[in-house]
């Protein structure tokens, strides 16, 4: 299993760097556009539609509303529209930040829990598909950056919580994380964000900043990986699909980076860290 999960990885990311770092930012699009299809459909897959037609609608309808957002991005640019959907973007991670602590399990079986677990997924998905390619657009190494940012958290989170985890962090959600293991995540993502405050060159104050910002992205990251792991209790769903050998599907990796990417973004916009020739 490990030698399968090894080198699923390495076929994942060898040309998943290649499109972050090479290609521009339409074909970049269109490959994050593909990623939320497929996440799209593996949602629909989980938040428990009776009919497939429904199923079909609901992963259709992700893509082609992201898909309507980039062609609007790439008519006239960044827009107002743009923002606004970051900005419900942010206050739905503030909601499932909160809710998460108040989860019990069953809410398929309630409308209104079906109704938030289906709009989790246009909450989700179209936001994080709008922001990595703003985000892309601006500097391509600010995608790589937040997808070494979650894997530094992800990583810091798994050893730490396998060497010294004791105290449960959602055990109704995930029973294997641990709040020391939260504590690991959040200083892998310090220890990146400071190093690469450093190779940006940032001045001391914005690196401070910067690496504030890196912690609650951090925060909010385990927070992706927590609501999806309520769809799958939910659904009663080990992984979210069985595309990638090893690994599960598509939203079982980019979970995390789901719930980073439109928080990242805002927090680079309202701190004015994204600003031209900042990167």
């Amino acid at each position: 299993m490990l030698r399968q999960r090894v080198l699923t990885a390495l076929v994942i990311v060898i040309p998943v760097l290649l499109l972050v770092l090479l290609a521009p930012s339409w074909l970049f699009g269109l490959f994050v556009l593909l990623v939320v299809a497929v996440g799209a459909w593996e949602w629909a897959q989980l938040a428990g539609f009776v009919s497939a037609g429904a199923r079909g609608l609901f992963a259709a309808a992700i893509p082609a509303l992201l898909g309507l957002l980039m062609l609007l991005w790439w008519v006239d640019g960044w827009s107002v529209w743009h923002l606004s959907v970051l900005s419900v973007a942010l206050i739905w991670w503030l909601f499932v930040f909160a809710g998460l602590a108040w989860y019990r399990p069953g809410l398929l079986n309630r409308p209104a829990g079906r109704f938030l677990l289906r709009a989790g997924g246009l909450l989700t998905l179209i936001p994080a598909g709008m922001a990595l390619l703003w985000l892309h657009d601006q500097a391509p190494l600010l995608v790589l950056y937040l997808i070494a940012l979650v894997a530094a958290a992800d990583t810091g989170a798994y050893f730490v919580g396998r060497q010294f985890g004791r105290s449960k962090l959602a055990p109704d959600i995930s029973p294997g994380k641990t709040r020391e293991g939260l504590f690991g995540a959040l200083f892998g993502a310090i220890v990146i964000a400071l190093v690469a405050a450093w190779l940006f060159g940032l001045a001391p104050m914005d690196a401070l900043v910067f690496g504030l910002l890196g912690v609650v992205v951090a925060l909010v990251s385990v927070a992706g990986d927590l609501q999806e792991s309520v769809l799958k209790r939910e659904a009663g769903a080990k992984d979210s699909g069985a595309l990638l050998p090893g690994h599960g599907g598509i939203l079982d990796r980019v979970d995390s980076l789901t719930a980073a990417a439109p928080v990242f973004l805002f927090g680079l916009l309202w701190t004015a860290l994204l600003a031209p020739g900042t990167f």
